[in-house]
C-alpha cells in the first residue's frame, strides 16, 4: 500500500515538474518573440513587420508551442502562446488535461528611439 502511494507521489510530482519546466519555456520564448517585436517596431514602425519579427523567433526557437495571438500596439507588443506539457498522467486523464495546457504571455515595451 505505502509503495502503492509512494509511485503516485513520484508521478505527480514528475508531472508537476514537466508543467512547471513547459511554463518557463514558454514564458522565455514569449518573452523573447515580444522584445523581437518591439525591436521591430521600433526601427519602422510596422505592425506587420513586428508580426513577423515574433513569428521567425518563435519558428527558431523549435518549441512545440501554439501561437494563440500577437498584439502590436502603438508601443507595446504581447505574444501569447500555449504550449501542452509532456506529462505521465496528467495528460491522459480526461477531467486533468488542462493541467498540462498552459498559457503565457511575454509583453515588451518598444523603445523610444
Amino acid at each position: 500500500m505505502w509503495l502503492l502511494l509512494l509511485a503516485v507521489l513520484v508521478v505527480g510530482a514528475i508531472d508537476a515538474g514537466s508543467i512547471l519546466l513547459a511554463r518557463s519555456r514558454a514564458a522565455d520564448l514569449a518573452k523573447d518573440a515580444s522584445v523581437s517585436a518591439a525591436e521591430a517596431l521600433r526601427q519602422n514602425g510596422d505592425e506587420e513587420q513586428a508580426k513577423l519579427a515574433a513569428l521567425d523567433t518563435i519558428a527558431d526557437a523549435d518549441e512545440p508551442v501554439r501561437l494563440k495571438s500577437i498584439d502590436v500596439g502603438r508601443r507595446e507588443v504581447t505574444v501569447v502562446l500555449v504550449v501542452h506539457a509532456d506529462t505521465l498522467v496528467v495528460g491522459r486523464i480526461p477531467f486533468l488535461d488542462d493541467l498540462g495546457r498552459v498559457t503565457v504571455s511575454g509583453s515588451t515595451t518598444a523603445p523610444r528611439d
